[in-house]
C-alpha cells in the first residue's frame, strides 16, 4: 500500500482510541491495590476479598472497553481502505497480492497498538499520581506511600495490543476482495444490493440473536426460582447484541431510512437519507460504535432503576422504615449510578471517538461528489446542511437502537436478577440519562461534520472532480 495509507500518521484518531482504552485499563488496575493500601493502613488485616472485588469490576469494565475499542479500530480501517479501493486496486495491477498488502496493513495495527498502549498507560499512571496527591492532601486517604506501578499494568497494555492488532487484521479483509479492474472504478464503498447478498453475514447475524433470544428467554423462566437466572440472560444479551453487530450492515439502514421520512419533503433532507441506502457500509460503520454506547449507558441505568424501585418497594412496606432511611436509600442510588455511569461512560466516550473518526473519514472521502452535487447546481450552504443532515440522521438512527436495545437489555437483567423478590417489573429510564444520550449524540453529529465539511468546501467543484 503507499505511504498514505499504510503511514502510522493517518491512524492518528485509532492511536487516540487505543491511547484511551489503556489509560482507563491502567487507572483500574492500579486503583484497586491503592484502595487496599489505603483501608489496610487504617488498621484492617483481612482486604484482600476487597481488592479482587474491585479487580473483577474492572477487569469486567476494562472488558467492554476493550471490545467497543476493537469495533471502533476495525471501523476506522475499514473506512481508510474503503477510501483506498482505487489505489489498493492500482497495486494489485502491478503486481502486488491481497495477502501482502493485508499483511502491511496488520503490521501498521500492531504499531499502532503499541504507540497507543504505552501513551495511555503513561497517561493513566500519571492521572493515578495527581489523584493520589489530591486525595491524600484533602485527607481523604491516609498519608502513606501507594503503589502506582503493579506488575499488573502490563496487561492492559498487552491486551490493547493484542485487540488492536486483530482489528486491523479484520478491518483489513476487504482488501483480498479487490479486484484489479476496480482501479478503473470511481465507487469505494459497496452498493446496498452488493451488502444484502453477504449470505454468510446475514445467517451469522440471525444465528447469534436467535441464540440470545433462547438464552433471554431461559434466564426469565428462571428469574423466579434463583437470582442465578441473570447469568444465561447477561450471556443471551452479549451473543444477541453481537448479532446486531454483526449485521450491522442489514439493520442499520432500514431504521435509517424510516428516520429520513421525516423531512423529505426537502430535496436535500431527501438526498442526505438517499445517501445510506447507496452505501450502507460506510453507514453501519458509522453508527454501530454509537449503538453501543448509547445501548451500554441505557442497560446500566434501566437495570440501576429497576433496583431502586424494587427495593423501595420493598422497604415501604415494612414497619420501622423511614422517610429519612428511604432518602438515605434514594441517595445511595445516585451515587452508584453516578459511578456506574462513569465507569461505562469512558467506553462510550471510546465509542464517540470513533463516531466523529468514521463521519469525518467519510466526508474526506466524498470530496469528488460533493464537488459534482456544486457543479449540479446546489449552493455551498445547501451541500453543507445536506451533511450535517445525514449525520443527525445516522446518528438519530443509533441513538433509537441503542435507547429500544438498551431498555430491552436493562430490563432484562433487572428481571432476572430481582425476579425472586418480584413477579414482573416494569423498564425504568431515567430521563436524565436520555436527556444526555440524546443531547450529546446531537452535538457530536455537528462536531464531527462542521470541520471536514469546511475543509471540503475549499476546495473548488473542478478540483474536488479531480480527487481520488
Amino acid at each position: 500500500m503507499t505511504g498514505s495509507t499504510n503511514g502510522v500518521r493517518q491512524f492518528a484518531p485509532t492511536i487516540l482510541v487505543a491511547a484511551l482504552g489503556t489509560t482507563f485499563g491502567s487507572a483500574l488496575v492500579i486503583a484497586p491495590g491503592i484502595v487496599t493500601e489505603a483501608i489496610s493502613a487504617t488498621g484492617l488485616d483481612d482486604v484482600s476479598s476487597v481488592k479482587a472485588i474491585l479487580s473483577v469490576i474492572g477487569w469486567l469494565a476494562l472488558g467492554i472497553a476493550l471490545y467497543v475499542g476493537a469495533i471502533v479500530t476495525a471501523n476506522t480501517c475499514a473506512t481508510l481502505i474503503a477510501g483506498q479501493t482505487r489505489v489498493i486496486a492500482l497495486q494489485r495491477l502491478v503486481g502486488a497480492t491481497g495477502a501482502s498488502l493485508r499483511a502491511r496493513i496488520t503490521r501498521t495495527g500492531l504499531v499502532v497498538g503499541l504507540l497507543g498502549g504505552l501513551i495511555g498507560a503513561v497517561v493513566g499512571t500519571g492521572l493515578s499520581a495527581v489523584f493520589v496527591a489530591v486525595l491524600r492532601g484533602n485527607g481523604f486517604l491516609p498519608d502513606r506511600s501507594y503503589t502506582l506501578l503493579p506488575w499488573e499494568l502490563v496487561l492492559p497494555v498487552v491486551a490493547v495490543v493484542l485487540a488492536t492488532w486483530g482489528a486491523f487484521a479484520a478491518g483489513s479483509r476487504r482488501v483480498l476482495t479487490v479486484t484489479p479492474l476496480q482501479a478503473l472504478s470511481s465507487s469505494v464503498e459497496p452498493s446496498h444490493e452488493d451488502v444484502r447478498t453477504g449470505t454468510a453475514r446475514k445467517v451469522w447475524a440471525i444465528v447469534l440473536m436467535a441464540v440470545g433470544a433462547l438464552l433471554a428467554l431461559i434466564g426469565l423462566a428462571l428469574s423466579g426460582a434463583t437470582p442465578l437466572a441473570v447469568l444465561p440472560a447477561a450471556l443471551g444479551g452479549f451473543v444477541s447484541f453481537a448479532g446486531v453487530a454483526v449485521g450491522a450492515t442489514i439493520v442499520m439502514p432500514p431504521i435509517l431510512q424510516l428516520i429520513g421520512r421525516i423531512g423529505s419533503h426537502d430535496p436535500v433532507v431527501l438526498l442526505a437519507g438517499r445517501n445510506a441506502m447507496r452505501a450502507p457500509a460506510r453507514t453501519a460503520r458509522a453508527t454501530i460504535g454509537l449503538v453501543i454506547g448509547v445501548t451500554l449507558l441505557v442497560t446500566f441505568a434501566v437495570a440501576l432503576g429497576i433496583m431502586q424501585h424494587v427495593t423501595e418497594s420493598a422497604l415501604s412496606g415494612q414497619s420501622g422504615i423511614t422517610p429519612a432511611m428511604l432518602d438515605e436509600q434514594r441517595s445511595f442510588f445516585v451515587q452508584l449510578d453516578a459511578v456506574v455511569s462513569v465507569i461505562v461512560g469512558f467506553s462510550a466516550v471510546i465509542a464517540a471517538v470513533g463516531v466523529v473518526n468514521a463521519l469525518a473519514l467519510g466526508v474526506l472521502q466524498r470530496r469528488r461528489e460533493l464537488g459534482l452535487l456544486r457543479v449540479l447546481g446546489l449552493t455551498g450552504a445547501q451541500v453543507r446542511r445536506m451533511i450535517v443532515t445525514e449525520a443527525v440522521q445516522m446518528v438519530v438512527a443509533a441513538v433509537v437502537t441503542g435507547l429500544v436495545l438498551g431498555t430491552a437489555y436493562g430490563w432484562l437483567g433487572g428481571q432476572t436478577l430481582l425476579g425472586t423478590l418480584r413477579s414482573v417489573t416494569a423498564p425504568v429510564l431515567p430521563p436524565t440519562t436520555i436527556a444526555v444520550v440524546v443531547v450529546g449524540a446531537l452535538v457530536l453529529a455537528v462536531v464531527a461534520t462542521v470541520a471536514p465539511v469546511r475543509r471540503a468546501m475549499r476546495v473548488p467543484p473542478t478540483e474536488a472532480l479531480a480527487v481520488d
